[in-house]
């Protein structure tokens, strides 16, 4: 519901003001976005480090439909749950004296960062 939010205080507020000083280059990305939203809202969750309220708001801006960003924002975010779910679970094993959690938690991370990393490069591409 938050990242809705986000996206519709950037529609409200940072489309026209964007459209008014952007170039081509910009209007035809945006345009890009706006006609492949699922994919770029799915891709842009994936990169573990991209601040939720700043791609929100970025995304209201686009031409990007709400269904499209509202499904790959649910979509995009389940690594990063399961991987917080799973961290928060290990420590408590790792407390009680278990040892095994700890490489299943090094895994999840690494391919959390990995997907993260391929979802970065795409997007640069």
């Amino acid at each position: 519901m938050s990242a809705l939010v986000g996206f519709g205080l950037g529609r409200a507020v940072g489309g026209r003001l964007l459209m008014d000083v952007s170039g081509p280059t910009l209007q035809r990305f945006m345009a890009l976005v706006g006609r492949n939203g699922f994919l770029a809202s799915l891709v842009v969750r994936l990169v573990p480090f991209a601040p939720f309220i700043l791609v929100n708001m970025a995304a209201g801006v686009t031409p990007m439909g709400w269904l499209d960003f509202a499904f790959g924002t649910a979509i995009g975010i389940l690594p990063k749950i399961a991987v917080l779910a799973f961290a928060g679970r290990s420590v408590v094993q790792i407390m009680h004296g278990a040892a095994a959690p700890l490489g299943w938690l090094g895994l999840a991370t690494a391919v959390w960062l990995l997907g993260g990393y391929l979802a970065a490069r795409w997007l640069r591409r």
